[in-house]
C-alpha cells in the first residue's frame, strides 16, 4: 500500500507574503473578522515543519513521498533534491482566478490535484507530530479504507466560531444527503483519505467546493474539509475511530482530568502551545499522533518553549534537512 504525506506550509514572516496578505486582508476582510481569518497565528512560521518531518523519518518510515505545498516559498533548510521531497506551489493546483490563497480550507480541497499523489494520503499540519511508532495500518484497514478520528465535541450553528460553523456544516450537509447524523467532530491531527472518495466529495458538492476555492480568507460560507470523512463514512468507504476525552486538552475541565487521570496510550493528543506543561502531558499519555496548536493565546515566549520541547524530543536532523 503506497501512502503519501501532504502538508501546507507557509512563512508568515516573509516581507512580500506579508505585504502581499496585508493587501488582501485590507479589501476583503471586515475588521471584526480580521484576527479570525488572517490573523497572524495562523501563519506564523515556528520552524515545526522541520520537526514534523523528523517525527515522520522516525516513526512513519515507510511513507512514499512528502509533499510541502506553498505559496511560492521553500523552507530554507529543506533539501528539495531529496528524491522522496517535493515543493508544490499553489499554482500548480489551484485555479489561476483564485490566486493568491490564504485559506487552508481552500488549499485543501485542491490537494487531490497534486501530480503523482498517491491513492492513499495523510494529510498533516506543520504543527501536528509523530510521537510513537505508527504503521500503515494505523491509518488504513485492510480494505483500503481509512480510519476516520472523531472525537465527543458537540458543535452548533453558533456564528461566534468560523471553525466550529463549518463543521455543523459539514455534518448538516451529510445529514440531508444520506439521513445519517453524524455528532462526533474531527480530531484536529494526522488525518488518512483515499484520493478518490476526495474527489467524488468534491464532486458531489461542486458547488460549494469551486467557491471556496475561490475564497481567500476562510469564510462561514467555506465548505470544510471535515464533510469528506462524514460523506466516506456514509457510503461505508470509511473506518470510524472515537477519539477518548483524554485525546484533547483544550479547556481547563480536560487539563484538570488529564493531569488527575492515571497514564494512558492515547491515539491523538491536543495540546494548546499557551498551556504551560505541554511536554509534561505528552510524556505521560505518549500519544501516537499529538498537535501544538498556536492561537491569538500564544505568546513569544510559548512559541520558544515550543521550539525547545520539539528540539528535546527530534535532536536529530532528517534526511530531508541540507
Amino acid at each position: 500500500m503506497e501512502i503519501d504525506l501532504v502538508y501546507m506550509w507557509v512563512d508568515g514572516a516573509d516581507p512580500v507574503w506579508r505585504a502581499k496578505k496585508a493587501r488582501y486582508a485590507g479589501e476583503q476582510v471586515a475588521e471584526q473578522q480580521r484576527a479570525d481569518v488572517a490573523g497572524d497565528c495562523r501563519f506564523v512560521e515556528n520552524d515545526e515543519l522541520r520537526y514534523s518531518l523528523r517525527s515522520a523519518e522516525r516513526f512513519a518510515p515507510w511513507i512514499r513521498r512528502i509533499y510541502v505545498v506553498t505559496d511560492g516559498q521553500t523552507p530554507a533548510w529543506l533539501d528539495t533534491s531529496h528524491p522522496r521531497v517535493r515543493i508544490v506551489d499553489h499554482r500548480e493546483i489551484l485555479p489561476a482566478d483564485a490566486l493568491p490563497i490564504f485559506n487552508s480550507s481552500a488549499i485543501e480541497w485542491a490537494l487531490p490535484r497534486i501530480p503523482g499523489l498517491a491513492d492513499r494520503f495523510l494529510l498533516a499540519n506543520d504543527d501536528t507530530f509523530f510521537g510513537a511508532p505508527v504503521g500503515p495500518e494505523f491509518f488504513f484497514a485492510r480494505d483500503g479504507y481509512p480510519y476516520l478520528r472523531l472525537k465527543h465535541k458537540r458543535v452548533t450553528a453558533d456564528r461566534r466560531s468560523i471553525y466550529g460553523y463549518k463543521i455543523y456544516e459539514s455534518q448538516r450537509r451529510i445529514r440531508e444527503l444520506f439521513g445519517k447524523s453524524y455528532t462526533l467532530a474531527p480530531h484536529h491531527n494526522i488525518d488518512a483519505y483515499c484520493r478518490d472518495e476526495f474527489l467524488a466529495c468534491a464532486e458531489q458538492f461542486r458547488d460549494e467546493t469551486e467557491a471556496t476555492m475561490r475564497s481567500r480568507f476562510r469564510s462561514f460560507e467555506n465548505l470544510h474539509r471535515s464533510v469528506v470523512g462524514y460523506f466516506a463514512l456514509a457510503r461505508g468507504h470509511a473506518h470510524l475511530r472515537r477519539v477518548t476525552r483524554y485525546g484533547s486538552c483544550s479547556n481547563p475541565l480536560q487539563l484538570l482530568r488529564a493531569l488527575l487521570g492515571g497514564r494512558r496510550r492515547v491515539d491523538s493528543r491536543f495540546f494548546p502551545a499557551s498551556y504551560p506543561d505541554f511536554p509534561g502531558l505528552y510524556r505521560k499519555f505518549g500519544p501516537s499522533l499529538f498537535c501544538l496548536n498556536d492561537d491569538e493565546r500564544v505568546s513569544a515566549e510559548d512559541r520558544l518553549r515550543v521550539r525547545r520541547f520539539l528540539e528535546e524530543l527530534f535532536p536529530e536532523k532528517s534526511a530531508f534537512e541540507k
